[in-house]
């Protein structure tokens, strides 16, 4: 009997000392799984497409109002966006200030700018020919650079791809559908 407890405990030390070992020894073991490679990181290409990004028009009309206050803060134009996109502000003229709305049908380019086509001129309650306002609204307003006036074609150029998104990044509009309210941009490494 006598033998029989020297064996249990000479036993049991064993696996009291054999868990520590084994568990510190499993702590070193690399995975095979989870092995790091550095030819698995891959620069990025210049246009490369890195993400895309999906908001709602309140999130972007913030967004957009923010930018232009950002480069122009005594600019008096205001984005508003329900099933169309509607620009607010006011015109200087002759020493006056009119109150004007210009509802748009926001198209993506395949750059991946915005087109806004005029749908609608209203400079206080009156409807105005787009052309002749938009003339003023050239002469007069001092836009972002990343805003082209076109009177002829009664529109917005609005350059999304040289707006400034720190200097190593691009946007690009993917998809601009107010009714459904499914705004999509892509970030390209620029």
């Amino acid at each position: 009997m006598r033998n029989g407890w020297k064996t249990a405990f000479f036993l049991l030390l064993f696996i009291a000392l054999l868990i520590p070992v084994l568990i510190v020894s499993l702590l070193f073991i690399n995975p095979e799984k989870g092995t790091w490679n550095d030819a698995n990181l891959k620069e990025s290409e210049v246009g490369e497409k890195l993400l895309s990004v999906e908001s709602d028009k309140e999130k972007i009309e913030e967004l957009l109002n923010k930018e232009i206050k950002k480069e122009q803060p005594n600019l008096d134009l205001y984005v508003n966006m329900r099933d169309d996109l509607l620009l607010k502000g006011k015109l200087p003229f002759m020493d006056r200030e009119f109150p004007y709305q210009i509802s748009f049908d926001p198209e993506v380019l395949k750059n991946g700018d915005l087109l806004l086509k005029e749908k609608d001129i209203q400079v206080g309650l009156l409807p105005l020919p787009g052309k002749e306002v938009f003339q003023l609204f050239e002469a007069s307003v001092d836009l972002p650079n990343w805003i082209d006036v076109y009177p002829e074609k009664e529109s917005l150029h609005v350059k999304l791809t040289e707006m400034e998104v720190k200097n190593q990044y691009k946007v690009k509009a993917e998809t601009f559908d107010l009714k459904k309210n499914v705004i999509r941009f892509g970030v390209y490494e620029q």
